[in-house]
């Protein structure tokens, strides 16, 4: 008797940790905003859009759109209650869209804090930056690709992977944000067509304000002076030491690919400004080459003409973007570990100093391969 009753108490306490379903929604019954977004009308009024999938069966469209003008974010939700045919789940988002009319604004990012202070939210969707209307990415359903978001974060890993733009998530937007030796840079997409097309990446100032777009070689060069991680360079350089042979193609051109990039950055402050040596040191192999060139006597003499041009375009991506007073590659964190009293002094207002800064870029090049032919 003792065992069936000790038996009979386990099993209470078992049935006491399941999960109750009382309050159990039907997934037909919810509607999951993995596309979000946000955008200035004509009338520069605040316009919300979604994109949820559909998994009623006799559905022929599986993927629902809406759109919605509101005064806040979170306020949006209750206009989408109006008009979705499921109750509207917070916290799926996968990719969050912003128009870049409402990025020219200064301060923009006060918008985003109800996806921060909800706890249910995640801080992993990708933050990406629409060139045109943001409901014409919203609502495109093309038959031949597969799902909005899906057909997204694809195109976006794909061009990440290959450093033509960067990916930024939510909460590293939020670190940039706050991070005051360090402006933001996300990817900006657009429209060519019925397809989605990767137009470099944007670039914004301490005040998240939109300042300017790079074009794919100058992201792989920001990437290449960060802290680089996994992925591909692919270059092609125009080297003025030789000459070109065609007057329709110039053939002075070389191409190569590294996955091999160590960066090194050192500060000081000198002279009244900051001072940057950064070192960049990579192992590359050949993809194609048009001129004619000795490679078995001259691979050093190619190897510096190669880094003098990649120290020319990295000088000129640097006047770019202190031009533009932003640091996107994050020089004022070095500036702070390296000269913190004078950082101290400027660190509300970074972008200003870093434009008077001198940054010098030196590239170490070693061809490792040059494929099946020499």
């Amino acid at each position: 008797m003792t065992k069936k009753l000790f038996a009979v108490f386990i099993t209470c306490l078992a049935l006491l940790a399941l999960t109750g379903c009382k309050d159990q929604n039907l997934i037909e019954n919810l509607t999951l905003s993995l596309v979000i977004g946000m955008d200035l009308n004509e009338q520069n009024e605040f316009e919300v859009s979604i994109s949820s999938p559909v998994f009623n069966k006799e559905a022929k469209d599986k993927e629902e759109e809406f759109q919605v003008t509101s005064t806040t974010l979170r306020k949006s939700r209750d206009e989408f209650d109006k008009v979705v045919l499921g109750s509207t789940a917070g916290g799926k988002a996968e990719l969050i869209l912003v128009g870049k009319k409402l990025m020219r604004h200064p301060g923009w990012a006060t918008i985003l804090d109800a996806l921060y202070r909800d706890p249910k939210n995640t801080v992993t969707p990708r933050l990406v930056m629409v060139d045109g209307p943001v409901y014409d990415i919203i609502r495109l359903s093309p038959k031949d690709k597969p799902r909005l978001p899906l057909y997204l974060m694809k195109v976006i890993d794909m061009a990440y992977v290959r450093n033509v733009t960067v990916r930024t998530t939510l909460q590293q937007f939020y670190r940039h944000h706050k991070e005051k030796g360090m402006t933001s840079a996300i990817t900006e997409i657009g429209l060519k067509g019925r397809d989605i097309q990767i137009l470099g990446t944007a670039l914004l100032d301490d005040r998240e304000k939109y300042k300017l777009t790079i074009s794919s070689t100058e992201t792989k060069l920001l990437n290449m002076m960060k802290q680089p991680g996994k992925g591909a360079f692919p270059l092609t350089l125009q080297l003025p030491e030789f000459k070109s042979s065609l007057r329709f193609l110039p053939t002075n051109q070389l191409s190569f690919n590294t996955f091999s990039v160590k960066t090194r950055k050192k500060a000081r402050y000198d002279r009244g400004k900051f001072r940057f040596d950064v070192n960049i040191k990579m192992a590359i192999f050949l993809t194609e080459r048009l001129f004619p060139i000795d490679m078995r006597k001259e691979t050093r003499a190619l190897e510096r003409y190669i880094e003098s041009e990649l120290e020319r375009q990295f000088a000129d991506f640097i006047r770019k973007i202190q031009a533009a007073k932003i640091d996107p590659v994050g020089f004022g964190m070095y500036a702070r570990a390296y000269a913190y009293p004078q950082w101290k002094k400027v660190e509300d207002d970074w972008g200003e100093e870093f434009a008077d800064a001198e940054v010098n870029v030196k590239v170490d090049v070693e061809i490792q391969g040059m494929g099946a032919m020499k």
